[in-house]
Parts: C-alpha cells; sequence; structure tokens
C-alpha cells in the first residue's frame, strides 16, 4: 500500500499542476449531455490518470468521471474524480479536489484513497489500517454527540437515488447545526474526517464521488454507508452516502430516511 500511496501523491501533484493552470475567471466551460459543466483541466486529468495508471499498473482498472478504462479480471480498480467542484471551478472559485481510491474489486470496497485540495495545498489520505492523514499529520473525527453548535453538510438534492436533500437540511438547522453545501461534496465532507464537521450526505450515485471519502473517513474514526444505512460497492454506482463521526450516524440517517421521495 506505501508503493501505491506514493504514486497516488505523485499523480494528485501531477494533477493539481494541470487544474492551476486552467484555474481563473476566464476559465473555458462546456456543458456535457446531462447538463454538468466541463473544462479543459476535467479531461486532462482524466487522461493523465489513465496514462499514469497504465503505465504503472498495467493490469488495474479505472473509473474516471470523464473516462474509463475496465480490463476483464482485473483485482483493483482506481477510481478516480479528476476535478471535483467542475461548477465552482469554472467560475473561479477555489472549491475544488482531485480524488482518487485504489478499490478492491473482490469485495468492492476502498483500500486506498487520496483527496488534495491544490488552492490550499492540503492532502489527505489513508489506506487500510494506516489511520488517516492531512499533509503528514494524523487527523480523527470529532467527539461531537449531538448536532448542537456544529457543522454539518448536504450534497445536492439527487432524484435519481430517491432522496430530497431539503428534509435533511431542515432538521439539522432544528437541531442547531449550521448546514453547508458546497459545489464539490468532496471538498466540505473530508472536514469530517479533518474533524471540523460533524456529518454529511450526498445525493448522488456515482462511486468516484464518495470512494476515497469512504476509506479516509473510517481511519479517522467515522462512518460512511448508503443513503439507507447500508455497505455499498464503490466500483460501480450507488444509493449516495451518509458520511459521519460515527457517534451522530443513526441519527443523520433517520433525517434522510424522512426526505426518500
Amino acid at each position: 500500500m506505501e508503493e501505491y500511496l506514493e504514486f497516488a501523491k505523485k499523480l494528485a501533484k501531477e494533477a493539481e499542476e494541470i487544474a492551476l493552470k486552467y484555474f481563473s475567471f476566464e476559465t473555458e466551460t462546456t456543458w456535457k449531455e446531462d447538463d454538468t459543466p466541463l473544462t479543459k483541466a476535467d479531461t486532462e486529468i482524466n487522461d493523465l490518470v489513465i496514462k499514469r495508471i497504465n503505465e504503472t499498473y498495467p493490469d488495474h482498472s479505472i473509473y474516471g468521471e470523464e473516462k474509463s478504462d475496465r480490463k476483464e479480471g482485473s483485482k483493483y480498480i482506481w477510481v478516480c474524480d479528476p476535478l471535483d467542484g467542475t461548477m465552482g471551478f469554472s467560475c473561479g472559485l477555489p472549491i475544488f479536489v482531485f480524488s482518487i481510491a485504489l478499490v478492491d474489486q473482490s469485495n468492492g470496497q476502498p483500500v486506498l484513497g487520496l483527496i488534495n485540495d491544490p488552492v490550499m495545498k492540503n492532502m489527505y489520505w489513508a489506506y487500510k489500517g494506516s489511520g488517516a492523514y492531512r499533509n503528514g499529520k494524523r487527523v480523527f473525527v470529532a467527539k461531537n454527540k449531538t448536532f448542537l453548535n456544529t457543522y454539518s453538510l448536504t450534497g445536492a438534492s439527487g432524484n435519481d437515488v430517491g432522496f430530497s436533500n431539503l428534509t435533511v437540511h431542515k432538521i439539522l438547522g432544528e437541531k442547531k447545526s449550521r448546514v453547508m453545501k458546497f459545489p464539490s461534496f468532496i471538498y466540505g465532507a473530508i472536514q469530517i474526517a479533518n474533524g471540523k464537521f460533524v456529518a454529511g450526505a450526498f445525493y448522488g450515485k456515482h462511486s468516484h464521488d464518495v470512494a476515497a471519502l469512504k476509506i479516509i473517513t473510517e481511519e479517522a474514526g467515522g462512518k460512511v454507508t448508503d443513503l439507507n444505512g447500508n455497505e455499498r460497492r464503490y466500483d460501480e454506482d450507488g444509493i449516495g452516502c451518509i458520511v459521519s463521526n460515527g457517534i451522530l450516524h443513526d441519527e443523520i440517517l433517520e433525517c434522510v430516511q424522512l426526505g426518500k421521495l
């Protein structure tokens, strides 16, 4: 795992150079068929990920947001969001990250994850049994037992997973948690592992949005499930995710369930 981690770190720094090269208020944006924004940074970083993995680990598969390279019979698949937060990135807002996870395809669980914030120079990582780290310093989830005077977050509401984020946003607010929403869910949710937020709910189906969060959060002492409170695979689509400090997981799960469509 140390070898895989060093590879992921180097790849993240290369991706950082590309992201910062294109990042400005004049970033050119096109729109994909699903009506989400796309920039040159998204595609160049995704292409870089495929190139580097094929050069170094040719028997591994790759699942990227913009492009994938799946190989039959591969033990591992790298699950990557080359630029989570394209919406903010395309508006010149410094709220975006690079995210990559190494997933064991025998059970669909990540064994390594890395998230890099190119602007603030914060790199988070973990692998199975290692603990979680930010720039080499061990991080842990917060120990709050209630939502009172805490920070939490939601992702955009996604009808494709059968839930609305409005209910959980309302209930957490009533519990006196300050609820935030970022144009990059990963950007905010990694702060649960970092001990700044206590919980969050993501309403998308794609695993590239949550795979790295799964292992980093749990190695920091937290818990990650799908929106129904069940374990899910991270080499295929699923029913969103709930990320928490573990202590408050059942409580936010109850709130999320009230938002079923």
